[in-house]
């Protein structure tokens, strides 16, 4: 979902995140709605108890993020959400969002934002049905070819549900 620079300017505030910046910690609540601009981003949970982590979304320019149920209930995240590489985001509040969304010709856009989210939520529990390991990585590669320079391999191993070996195994076989 591409918004236009000039709406997000007028709503949003731009911030800039460092490559492995926490942008969303477990544990904190969400207070805003960010729209990724430029960058990439994971979402993972770490489990202390075995110390590992383990990704369940990567996602790339042009989409909206943040710890929904946190956001929408004000209770702490269950997972983190981190910049993998330089991130450039817009960034609106929780209250500043309702707002907006009062005046009614933007409740479509909180319509079409959850939609969004829905939809990639729907896409990628289909991705784990329906695909294989093999299949999940060439997607990912098809989405952005630099892929690999930008992502380390334990992370892309995690977010396909494999080990960094069964993924060194894919990547042979492809290349």
């Amino acid at each position: 979902m591409t918004l236009n620079l000039d709406f997000l300017s007028q709503y949003f505030t731009e911030v800039h995140f460092d490559k492995d910046t926490l942008i969303t910690r477990a544990g904190e609540v969400e207070h805003s709605l960010y729209y990724l601009s430029e960058g990439i981003v994971r979402f993972f949970y770490y489990n202390p108890t075995t110390d590992k982590e383990t990704t369940v979304d990567i996602l790339f320019a042009e989409q909206f993020f943040m710890s929904y149920a946190s956001f929408v209930k004000q209770e702490p995240s269950l997972f983190s959400i981190q910049a993998l590489k330089e991130v450039t985001a817009y960034k609106i509040g929780r209250e500043h969002l309702e707002h907006l969304i009062e005046k009614q010709k933007y409740l479509q856009i909180k319509t079409d934002i959850l939609e969004h989210l829905l939809i990639e939520k729907m896409q990628r529990e289909a991705q784990f049905l329906l695909q294989s390991p093999e299949e999940i990585y060439c997607n990912l590669l098809e989405k952005d070819p630099k892929l690999i320079q930008n992502i380390p391999l334990k992370y892309i191993a995690s977010y396909i549900g494999i080990t960094p070996q069964a993924l060194s195994r894919i990547r042979k076989r492809i290349f």
